[in-house]
């Protein structure tokens, strides 16, 4: 039983309807039978199997014996396989292309939008991928500026995973990245850590002896996220977001505070 369920999942997760996979697979199994007898063994009414060997036949899986009654063949279960992986795969391409085409056009569209002067407003972001993709994509359309409030967990987290490649991205167009962090546990991982960030001329971090109160980022000076709980992992939290001038303007006077007041001691 445990093989058969096995053989249907794949087939089915192949493309094939279970009714197609039942019929497929008692041919595969008893070559040369009439539709009364597929019917009988795949437990499935006269009509049905009709025209489930039909879609069959048209997908190359199974083929008509010329006698009388018909009778019906599958070919063997290995090249079955190669033919649905097949389909499944040009399938595939296809709508990878597809979506590719969809998203270089929505990129064409989200720039011609920019350009068109959009009123302030806020937004609350769900928490999980969603918020962490707009923060990627802020990162990614930043071409001056980029000042971030973290907890160091959140700071270590985004700096060796989540938001990597659009940082280092960033920092190659010469954008200039200002981090406020809580100070770091004392060992080798976190020392380590702050002497590569430190590396990049277009880098300043600076920390604070308590876990920040308030967790937020501002790009460009266009627009801010602020993260709803601060003290979450990185994807547990909504985000607050706006292009909101005065919104802005209070986060950037605070980060500024904060920024003075912070030691670019670690320790």
């Amino acid at each position: 039983m445990e093989k058969e369920f096995s053989k249907t999942q794949v087939l089915t997760d192949l493309g094939l309807t279970l009714v197609q996979t039942k019929i497929y697979l008692v041919l595969a199994e008893f070559p040369g039978l009439k539709v009364s007898e597929i019917s009988e063994k795949a437990k499935v009414a006269r009509p049905d199997v009709y025209s489930t060997l039909s879609s069959l036949n048209k997908k190359g899986l199974v083929e008509k014996i010329l006698e009388k009654p018909l009778k019906y063949n599958a070919v063997p279960l290995n090249e079955g396989l190669r033919i649905l992986l097949a389909r499944r795969t040009a399938k595939y391409r296809k709508i990878r292309a597809e979506a590719q085409l969809l998203l270089e056009t929505s990129e064409i569209s989200n720039s011609n939008k920019s350009k068109i002067v959009q009123k302030p407003n806020f937004a609350l972001i769900p928490k999980g991928e969603l918020v962490i993709n707009r923060i990627n994509t802020a990162i990614k359309n930043a071409q001056f500026s980029i000042d971030l409030v973290l907890s160091w967990k959140r700071f270590a987290c985004g700096i060796i995973t989540t938001f990597t490649e659009n940082m280092e991205k960033a920092l190659k167009r010469n954008v200039e990245v200002r981090f406020i962090v809580e100070k770091p546990p004392k060992n080798k991982t976190s020392k380590q850590l702050i002497e590569n960030v430190r590396k990049n001329p277009s880098v300043q971090i600076r920390f604070v002896a308590e876990y920040p109160k308030t967790v937020f980022g501002i790009y460009d000076e266009k627009e801010m996220f602020l993260i709803v709980f601060s003290k979450t992992g990185l994807p547990d939290s909504p985000a607050l977001w706006s292009n909101n001038e005065s919104f802005i303007a209070l986060g950037r006077e605070c980060f500024e505070i904060l920024w003075h007041a912070a030691t670019q001691s670690s320790h």
